[in-house]
């Protein structure tokens, strides 16, 4: 009887466990980003995955890209990207125009939401994003290409 009771305990604690998600897995595989702006304004975005980052003593993030594409974008767009192997991703987003853009941008991780903002988009004042699998980094970023 004991025994039985023991055996019932136990696989009551799994259940527990296991409906507390301890045992999921939270390794980004996708990335998705999505902008959303004055529809047909063209927006230049820098991916990589190829990178470096750390923040120095002034509370800077430093980022050294060392490989990149860059993307003509169309308002609105939605992408995602397979984050698997590097579990990182910077982005830079620039206005081609002379105008500032207001824009609303999210981006998640496997559905799990990392960055959901409005804001402008400034002329020769690139916005950017970083992101590292369980790694803390400041909003300041300067970015060495």
């Amino acid at each position: 009887m004991k025994t039985l009771k023991r055996f019932f305990g136990l696989v009551l604690l799994a259940s527990l466990i296991a409906g507390c998600e301890v045992f999921q897995d939270l390794t980004p595989k996708f990335v998705t980003v999505r902008m959303d702006g004055p529809v047909g304004q063209t927006v230049s975005v820098v991916y990589s995955k190829q990178f470096i980052a750390a923040v120095d003593e002034l509370n800077v993030t430093r980022v050294e890209i060392f490989g990149a594409d860059t993307v003509l974008h169309t308002l609105p767009f939605d992408t995602i990207i397979d984050v698997r192997l590097e579990r990182r991703l910077f982005l830079q987003a620039e206005v081609m125009a002379v105008d500032t853009l207001n824009v609303d941008v999210s981006i998640d991780a496997d559905g799990r939401t990392l960055f959901d903002r409005a804001g402008d988009l400034f002329p020769d004042l690139p916005w950017r994003f970083l992101y590292q699998f369980n790694h803390a980094f400041t909003d300041a970023i300067e970015v060495e290409l």
